[in-house]
């Protein structure tokens, strides 16, 4: 994981990230866990680089037992505040993606909004699998998205975005994309009220998911579904992000 990046940001996310449709998320994993699981008990779902929470904390109040899962301390600390104001048990861990250690099996496992493309190298993102299989119960289900190198060329040939929390805070973002490693490049300034502006450089890897599904069959996966974000309807090429359901 990239050490220099979601530290200043951290204390910022929730603001600048208030119009990502967490709910609909949260609402399309809880049907995708009911169709596949059949836990006699709450199920035991772990948030891989669960960041701020948002996900983790709405799916505990959907009642799931939840376990999160991030390397940034700063974004736990976020997550853990927003857990305790909820009066929500969760149990949080910094753990790197590739190291994941739990206590014991889960039911299920989520990795939501990008959080695998920042594995650079196939070898990182299959380890990453292999440790999520090894702690995932016989009959469990992992769902995650991943943005996709159309979404990467799409935003390199804008040359960036920015935005603006009603609170007063703000980003802009510039934006560009290496065909030739995958690799794509953010370098994100940001703007607080108590602060004076700071930038942070974000990586991130597009992988098609021939190759994902790859190295979920090397990691000991069965055969995955992929739909189109959060939506349920098959994968297109042109999608932004792409959303895997496998067990």
């Amino acid at each position: 994981m990239q050490d220099s990046i979601y530290k200043g940001f951290a204390y910022l996310y929730d603001a600048l990230m208030a119009n990502t449709p967490y709910e609909d998320w949260a609402a399309y994993i809880n049907t995708t866990l009911q169709k596949h699981l059949a836990a006699a008990h709450a199920p035991i779902v772990l948030d891989l680089a669960c960041g701020t929470g948002s996900i983790t904390t709405r799916l505990a109040k959907m009642g799931y037992d939840m376990i999160g899962v991030d390397a940034s301390v700063d974004m736990l600390a976020e997550a853990q505040q927003k857990a305790y104001e909820a009066k929500l048990s969760i149990l949080f861990l910094a753990q790197d993606m590739q190291e994941l250690d739990l206590y014991g099996t889960v039911d299920a496992a989520v990795c939501v909004c990008d959080g695998l493309n920042y594995l650079l190298t196939e070898e990182e993102l299959l380890e990453t699998f292999r440790r999520v299989k090894l702690f995932l119960n016989p009959g469990g289900v992992f769902i995650f998205d991943m943005n996709t190198e159309y979404k990467f060329k799409y935003l390199s040939s804008s040359g960036g975005f920015d935005g603006e929390a009603e609170t007063g805070e703000a980003y802009s973002c510039d934006n560009t994309y290496d065909p030739a490693t995958q690799i794509n490049q953010y370098s994100v300034t940001f703007y607080s009220n108590d602060s004076e502006p700071f930038t942070e450089v974000h990586h991130q890897r597009a992988y098609p998911v021939w190759v994902v599904k790859r190295l979920l069959a090397e990691a000991g996966f069965g055969a995955a579904a992929v739909f189109s974000g959060y939506t349920g309807e098959p994968y297109m090429e042109d999608e932004l992000r792409a959303v895997f359901v496998v067990g």
